[in-house]
Parts: structure tokens; C-alpha cells; sequence
């Protein structure tokens, strides 16, 4: 009787390697057929002439012929923790009480009841399962659910855990034919993490939410998680200490020998000084000095040492650095170039290399032509045998290239996602060259050193000579410039200059995602794995928002607002340092120093006390939450007056973001929906010519359009967006057709003899003119989607401006007499 042995992955894309893998490595032939759910297929194969072998633990399983093998796939988990009603997420949360909830064990719900049936379906076929998850913490717990699910209707179905860092065909051969049983032990763990989570998530949320719907913010919520919300405290406070910032007055003394022609500056050893007093008296001392005397010289051979093997944070904060994108975008692109083989697990904390020769590796390169020169080099220089060490874990060996690619073979592999190409080959190439790196060489320096004494005072310089590149002279992410100070004798004389220096102590800056990645691993906050999510969660949460090239994060009013209420009332719910504890505490459970229940208890204490807190200051902390809300979304605001009525138009947002315009007189039943992204300013004096209605700007970061939210409601197309580019009527001037219309309304008068001056619109042309000289002024090119209108008047001679609207651009206002132009307006 032929035996089904089956494999069940934690992704379809790794299903699908391997069942590439299989076919190279055993020449199997598989057919495929749909699964129970869209995207998870069953791939089959039957076995002929082939030997396969493989080891669960101790026990040896040969496959004869005719024996069948199934690869299949589960998409993330299959199972997630939830209430019992009334607590359930689907149920009111008017209804439930959120301390009652802390108490309250959460149960495993299926997720998606399909992908249950699916593992049930390959469970009940099964003689052995085998789980070929990701060797994380996560991915143990998808394999015990992968278990548990698929035992459902076969008790007797054995079972197997491939660990795997690599999805090229040998590394996952290796993994099949040596398996392991899940660590229950970390399951343990991550499960009483995973249930610590919800409990302080959910009662919380539900607390904060349910008071500001209460008080007139309705269908939205505040989210709390304990790590997104520590992120934000460490966002938030920085954010206030920048800006509370006073900068105090500091003094420096610097010294100037001329040697060789060329001036050498150096600086006074109590530099910097917060005592100008002291620093003047200094200074007079050394005006009655001649001479700088040189009192030491000295160098030393140096060395500049190769980066360490790459971890998950140092993939993420440095990449984000270089590239200018988030951190979650290179975490997800990590993850995709995983799973199409061409790098190692890109979740690591490691970085110490176990093998101890990486000649192997290094020799896929040395025919790539981007980088088999330096590969060649490293192999002839013996830097593979002697790569650079860093922290060794038990985790995972370090992320590196595991296949020589090109960047057309990155084309191939992501058709359907062209727009990450260029990033996935920066990304790539920056593993390639960042492994080489710890494979090449250190480079060498000469370190100088020199102390010049004038009577009492020292005066100090270093100078840095790099004698030999190394890996330097190709790894472009460290950029380290030679200062090279010239050959000096001791006791030599020189004449010198001082100078005093005025500085300001500056504040502490901002956190950009960069830097918060590491200042999170720093304080054991989240995992290597989870920490781009938290910083991304809180952006999408609409706590931080990032800004300019570096993406610096700043707090919204929403999030300011949020750390306000909880660092002043509940503290310890905020606090990085307690969501650190948290995370030791189920790591105990891992340990055996901590039982399941004993942290269950610790955190029910912690967040009953939170919650306590904050109910005695619930009128104080909804206020402050409902009033941030509204001026950051502008819900509640007046943002015109309803044509049918001219009752007030108010801005509201409904149950999932949408915003809608709504008349409040209660005899009027008149809404206007509103786009659902972007800034809404009210164009104050100005009035749509077709509804007299108050037309709106919608700003999305640098674009940004006019619209009429009530043409707009009652005139668009069904089949595109009308916004006032695209109105073809001409008695409006927001429309699109109104650059062929004239001013009928003059600017002012002609400087030149007093005439009346109008804008003249014809075509794609617009002009200023005089109509009693003829003069003309000429004005901005009309383009599509433009338009040129009048507007306030100039504040240095008085005459009307040109308010020039664009799509995509920043509006503005412009006075052709005096060359003025006007942003304040918008």
C-alpha cells in the first residue's frame, strides 16, 4: 500500500520551491489542481525509480515506489486568538466592558474557515505531515496550528519540521532529509506573547475608542498596541524635547600654525567651554606666549575593520537610510527575494558566519560582471577563510546571497511588480556587496596624533592616512576620507593665531525610521521581525507621519494627543521599558523560569491598573482626544453653505475613512461625498458660478486639484473623476473651458497712463493689457489642467494678482508689476 507524504508551507511561493527544488534534486514530476482556497494549490507528484530517504529525529522513513508526495502551501496563520462574545471584535463594544475583558482567556478562532478545510482535507490524506514554515517564532506556531488542524480527522498522522534559511534546492534538501519535532518550548512563548497582545490591545482600543465615539467621533477608532504605542512614545517624546529645546552658548579656542605654506588648525584641549570668562582669560594668557611648541608627534598603524555579516536591523536601518524608503519596503522586498531564492532568511539577529571557509560561496560571484572581480579578489586574498565576525545567535546564520543574479533575472521574476525592480536590484546588490565586504580585507591606516603646547595650554589634532583601500575601495556604503596631517619633528617651534569661536548646543534630533530601528533593538523592543511592522502600523494609524528625504517622523496632533493622555494617566502602558519586560516575561516561559499563567497574571495587574488610571481622568483624556481628532481631520468643521438651503455644510467621516460634506439644517437632507485622501482647504471669497457652492483644494503630498463638492455630486461621470479641470462650462471660472474667457473685472490701473488693465485669455495664451495704451504683461504659460484667475491685491502697489491654480503643483498668487509672488494663501 503506497504512502502520501505531505508537505505544507507557510506561503504558496515557497511551495512552489519546493516543488522546483524536488524536481531538480529527485526529478520528480508534479501536476497541480486547485486547492480548498484561491491561491493554495496542491501540487502532486508519484514517485517511480527514485530514492528518497528522510529522518524525523531518529526515525528513518525510505520511500518506495508508487508512494505519493504533496506540496502545498497555508498563507500566514491559520488560526488567530480572539474573544468569546460579547467580547468578540464583530460585537458592539458599547456592550462589553474593557477591564472584564482583561480577564478573560482568549480562544483560537479560524481565520478563514477555507484554509481550514484545506488542511483538514491534506491532513486526512496524509500519512505524514511534514511543516516547512519559516524558523521563526511565528513560523513554529503556523506549523503547531498546520498540526493541530490537519489531526482534526486523522489521529494517527505523523509529523515533521524542515528548518530552512535558504530556499535554493540543495538548502532545502538538506532540510528534508534531516528533520526536526517543533520546539514547543518557543511556541509556548510567542502564543503567551501573541494572547498578552490582544489582551492589552483590544481592552484598551475598546476603552479609547468607545469614549471618543461617545463624544461625537463617530465610526472612528484609537488603536493602542503595546509596541506601536511605545514607538510612539519614543517618536513623541524626542519630538517635544527637540522642541522645547533652548540652545545655551558654548565657546571653543582654536590654534593656527602654518607649516609647508598651507595653515594647520587645532584644537584647545578644554574645548568646548560654557564659560566665556574663562575662556577670554586663556586667551590673554596666551597672548603673552611667542611660540607653539610641538610636545608630541606620533603615529600608529591602523586599521579600518570590514562591516560585520549583515543582521535583520542593520539590512533594514541601513537600507532605509540609503534608498529613502521605509523600512517595511525593504523588509517586504527582503522577504520576496527570499522566496525566489537569492538570498538567505532575512530574519536573523546573527552576525557570526558558522562556516568557516566561504569559498563556495563566494565563487558563484567570479563570473558575474559586476561583481566577479572583487569576488576573485577576495578568494586570491584568503579573506574567505577569515570573514569578519560579529554576535553569534542561535537563530539564523547571517543574510547573504545564495544565487548570482542579473538584474534582468529580477525583471523575469517580478513582471507583475515592475515599480520594485530598482529597488529589489539596490537591495540585492547592496546583500552582494555587503557579503563580499566581510569577506575582503580590512583596510590599513596610519593613525597621527599631534599636541602642540603653548606655556600651560595644549592644543590637540588627529590625522587619518588610509595606506590601503581593502574593501573600501569598493563597498560604497561607508564613505571614510583620508586627513593626512604633515610630518612633524617634537620641539619644534612655530608662531601661531588663536581665534575664539561662538557655537550653540544643539537639540537632540529627530528620529528617523533609521535611526528607530536600531534605538528599538537597543531597548529589546519588538523583534528583528516585527519592528519595520510597528514603525509602519503607527503611520498607517495616523499617529507619525514621515517627512523629506530622510524621512524624519514627526507626531500628528492625533499622536501627540495619544502620548499626552497616556504618559500622563497610564504611564506604564507606554513606557518602552514595560513593553520590554513583557517580552522577558514570556521569554521566561521559553526558559522555565515563568510558567504560561504567571505572566497571564502580571499582565492582567498591569493593564487592569492602566485602565483603572485612565477611567479616573476620563472626561480629561477624551477631551484632549476628541479635540486633537477634529484638527487633524477637520471633521466638524463649517466648510461651506448648502445650495439648496444655504444651511452649513459640515465635514464628516464615516465608519471606514470616507469624508462626506453634510447641510445641517435639519429640514435639509442634502450630503456630498468627498474624496478620501488629502488635505480639504476651503477657498474663503470664492464661489463655484454653476452651484454657488464654496469650491474646495484637495492636497495629496505635492499634488493637488480644485473641486466643487456638489457639481461634483450631482454632475460627475460615472465613468472618471470631475473635478473643475474637467467642467466644460464656461460661466465658471474653476472650469476647464474658462481659459478662453477674459477678466471681467479689472485689475487696477495702468502705471503707465492710468488706463484700466484686464486679463486677456485666449486660447492657451493669457496676457495682462492696458485697454487705453495697449501695454501688455506678460503672465505664466497656460497648460492642462491650469488656470489663472484674479486675485487679492498686491501688498506693495496695490493692484489685483494672478492666483495661478495647477494639478500637481503648489498654488500661488503673482503680481506682474512688481515680480511678487505669493504662497501664504494656501
Amino acid at each position: 500500500m503506497s504512502s502520501i507524504i505531505s508537505i505544507v508551507a507557510e506561503k504558496p511561493s515557497i511551495a512552489r520551491a519546493l516543488v522546483r527544488a524536488f524536481s531538480i534534486v529527485y526529478k520528480m514530476k508534479f501536476e497541480s489542481r486547485k486547492g480548498q482556497t484561491r491561491y493554495n494549490y496542491i501540487f502532486e507528484a508519484s514517485l517511480e525509480d527514485q530514492k528518497v530517504t528522510f529522518t524525523i529525529e531518529t526515525t528513518e522513513y525510505r520511500l518506495k515506489k508508487g508512494d505519493i508526495l504533496l506540496i502545498s502551501s497555508v498563507t500566514g496563520h491559520i488560526l488567530n486568538f480572539d474573544y468569546p462574545p460579547p467580547f468578540d471584535k464583530d460585537t458592539n463594544w458599547h456592550n462589553s466592558d474593557p477591564i472584564e475583558m482583561v480577564e478573560i482567556e482568549p480562544i483560537e478562532k479560524a481565520i478563514h474557515e477555507s484554509m481550514v478545510d484545506h488542511v483538514t482535507h491534506i491532513g486526512a490524506l496524509s500519512n505524514v505531515l511534514i511543516v516547512a514554515t519559516d524558523w521563526d517564532g511565528h513560523g513554529e506556531v503556523i506549523g503547531r496550528e498546520i498540526v493541530e488542524v490537519a489531526s482534526r480527522e486523522n489521529k494517527k498522522i505523523r509529523h515533521g519540521r524542515m528548518r530552512f534559511t535558504s530556499t535554493n534546492p540543495l538548502s532545502l534538501q538538506r532540510a528534508f532529509e534531516s528533520q526536526t519535532g517543533l520546539n514547543w518550548d518557543w511556541i509556548r512563548q510567542v502564543d503567551s506573547l501573541r494572547k498578552q497582545d490582544l489582551r492589552m490591545g483590544s481592552s484598551i482600543t475598546r476603552f479609547l475608542t468607545v469614549g471618543v465615539q461617545d463624544r461625537g467621533i463617530h465610526n472612528q477608532m484609537i488603536s493602542y498596541g503595546p509596541c506601536q504605542t511605545s514607538v510612539l512614545y519614543l517618536i513623541a517624546s524626542r519630538y517635544i524635547e527637540n522642541k522645547a529645546f533652548n540652545p545655551e552658548e558654548f565657546w571653543k579656542i582654536s590654534l593656527k600654525i602654518i607649516v609647508n605654506d598651507k595653515p594647520l588648525f587645532l584644537d584647545w584641549h578644554g574645548n568646548p567651554s560654557s564659560d566665556e570668562e574663562h575662556v577670554d582669560n586663556i586667551l590673554k594668557k596666551l597672548e603673552n606666549e611667542e611660540k607653539a611648541v610641538i610636545s608630541d608627534f606620533n603615529e600608529e598603524i591602523g586599521s579600518i575593520r570590514r562591516p560585520l555579516p549583515l543582521d535583520t536591523d542593520t539590512l533594514e536601518a541601513e537600507c532605509s537610510n540609503f534608498f529613502k524608503v521605509s523600512p517595511k519596503q525593504i523588509s517586504d522586498i527582503a522577504e520576496r527575494l527570499y522566496n525566489n531564492g537569492f538570498i538567505t532568511y532575512p530574519r536573523t539577529e546573527s552576525s557570526y558566519y558558522l562556516e568557516k571557509d566561504l569559498t563556495k560561496l563566494t565563487s558563484i560571484f567570479t563570473d558575474h560582471t559586476e561583481f566577479g572581480k572583487i569576488a576573485q579578489e577576495c578568494i586570491n586574498l584568503g579573506g574567505v577563510t577569515k570573514p569578519s565576525k560579529g554576535r553569534f545567535t542561535k537563530d539564523h546564520e547571517p543574510i547573504k546571497p545564495v544565487k548570482a543574479i542579473t538584474k534582468k533575472d529580477l525583471e523575469k521574476t517580478f513582471t507583475k511588480t515592475p515599480s520594485i525592480i530598482n529597488l529589489s536590484w539596490a537591495i540585492y546588490s547592496y546583500i552582494v556587496w555587503r557579503f563580499l565586504a566581510t569577506v575582503h580585507i580590512d583596510a590599513k591606516t596610519l593613525d597621527q596624533y599631534i599636541i602642540l603646547s603653548v606655556g600651560e595650554e595644549e592644543f590637540k589634532g588627529k590625522g587619518k592616512l588610509i595606506t590601503e583601500l581593502g574593501f573600501l575601495k569598493f563597498y560604497q556604503y561607508r564613505n571614510i576620507v583620508s586627513s593626512e596631517l604633515p610630518k612633524l619633528e617634537k620641539h619644534t617651534e612655530f608662531p601661531f593665531e588663536t581665534n575664539k569661536h561662538l557655537g550653540y548646543t544643539t537639540p537632540p534630533p529627530l528620529w528617523n525610521e533609521s535611526m528607530l530601528i536600531r534605538k528599538m533593538a537597543e531597548l529589546n523592543l519588538g523583534t528583528d521581525a516585527t519592528r519595520s511592522s510597528h514603525i509602519d502600523t503607527v503611520q498607517k494609524r495616523r499617529y507619525t507621519t514621515p517627512t523629506g528625504t530622510q524621512r524624519v517622523l514627526v507626531p500628528t496632533p492625533l499622536g501627540l494627543a495619544l502620548y499626552n493622555v497616556l504618559n500622563a494617566h497610564a504611564q506604564d502602558l507606554i513606557l518602552p521599558e514595560i513593553r520590554g519586560k513583557v517580552e522577558t516575561w514570556t521569554q521566561q516561559i521559553r526558559e522555565h523560569k515563568k510558567t504560561a499563567e504567571e505572566v497571564d497574571k502580571l499582565v492582567i495587574d498591569l493593564t487592569t491598573q492602566g485602565i483603572m488610571a485612565m477611567k479616573s481622568n476620563e472626561e480629561d483624556i477624551f477631551s484632549t482626544l476628541t479635540t486633537s481628532f477634529k484638527d487633524m481631520t477637520g471633521v466638524g468643521n463649517i466648510m461651506g453653505v448648502c445650495s439648496d438651503c444655504e444651511g452649513e455644510l459640515v465635514l464628516f467621516q464615516g465608519k471606514k475613512g470616507a469624508r462626506f460634506l453634510k447641510c445641517m439644517n435639519p429640514l435639509c437632507e442634502a450630503s456630498f461625498p468627498l474624496p478620501k485622501k488629502g488635505e480639504l482647504t476651503k477657498l474663503e471669497e470664492e464661489y463655484c458660478r454653476i452651484c454657488k457652492s464654496t469650491p474646495l483644494l484637495v492636497t495629496v503630498k505635492y499634488h493637488n486639484w480644485i473641486m466643487c463638492p456638489v457639481c461634483w455630486t450631482r454632475e460627475a461621470s460615472k465613468d472618471r473623476p470631475w473635478f473643475c479641470s474637467d467642467c466644460n462650462r464656461e460661466e465658471c471660472p474653476y472650469s476647464g473651458s474658462w481659459k478662453a474667457k477674459s477678466s471681467d473685472e479689472n485689475l487696477g490701473k495702468c502705471p503707465d497712463c492710468n488706463g484700466d488693465l484686464f486679463l486677456q485669455i485666449k486660447e492657451d495664451n493669457a496676457r495682462v493689457e492696458c485697454v487705453s495704451c495697449n501695454r501688455i504683461w506678460k503672465t505664466p504659460k497656460l497648460r492642462p489642467k491650469m488656470s489663472i484667475t484674479l486675485g487679492k491685491a498686491c501688498t506693495q502697489c496695490g493692484r489685483k494678482t494672478l492666483s495661478v491654480v495647477k494639478q500637481g503643483k503648489k498654488p500661488y498668487r503673482l503680481c506682474v508689476f512688481c515680480s511678487l509672488f505669493y504662497f501664504d494663501d494656501y
